[in-house]
């Protein structure tokens, strides 16, 4: 049985209403926002600088808001944040982390120079040759760092780098204290 389908009109279209041209904030900010995305990053600051005080004047609060966001990671680019820079101490220590022993030494000893009195820096000398198993020189450095400060004994306790090396009767200053 063959049925027949049932041809309906379609209704006719109603005309979509016109767009609006964009604005002149939305245009600039598109060109903007562009920019940045070409990595032009100097000039989008500029433009996202202007873009931000015309919204403003205009009271269009979200495109301001927008384009503080991406003048804010275009001025990141330009000017990155300086880095700090690491202290002796801080240095050191990173290097002695990754085992790095001889940038460690020599940073220790340039430090040395300048603050001989500063027993971590001595202590400091001490683990680094207790990693390459060096017990003459650590034991030296482990003396000098006591003898500013008898505190260190507790840090040489603890510290595993010195296990290998610990029972050498070159460390026998330790004891008792």
């Amino acid at each position: 049985m063959a049925t027949k389908a049932k041809t309906e009109t379609a209704p006719k279209s109603t005309p979509m209403p016109a767009q609006a041209a964009p604005s002149a904030l939305a245009t600039a900010y598109a060109k903007a926002v562009k920019l940045v995305d070409t990595g032009k990053y100097p000039e989008a600051v500029k433009a996202l600088e202007a873009l931000v005080a015309e919204a403003l004047e205009a009271g269009d609060w979200a495109v301001k808001r927008r384009a503080q966001v991406y003048l804010l990671l275009a001025q990141a680019k330009v000017t990155p944040p300086a880095v700090a820079a690491l202290d002796d101490l801080t240095e050191i220590q990173a290097c002695l982390n990754r085992h790095a022993t001889d940038e460690a030494v020599k940073l220790v000893d340039k430090a040395l120079k300048s603050h001989p009195a500063v027993g971590s820096l001595h202590y400091l000398r001490s683990v680094a040759f207790a990693q390459t198993e060096n017990v003459e020189e650590s034991a030296q450095s482990l003396k000098k760092a006591m003898d500013l400060d008898a505190n260190f004994v507790f840090q040489w306790h603890m510290e595993p780098d010195f296990n290998a090396i610990r029972k050498s009767p070159l460390f026998a200053f330790t004891e008792n204290r």
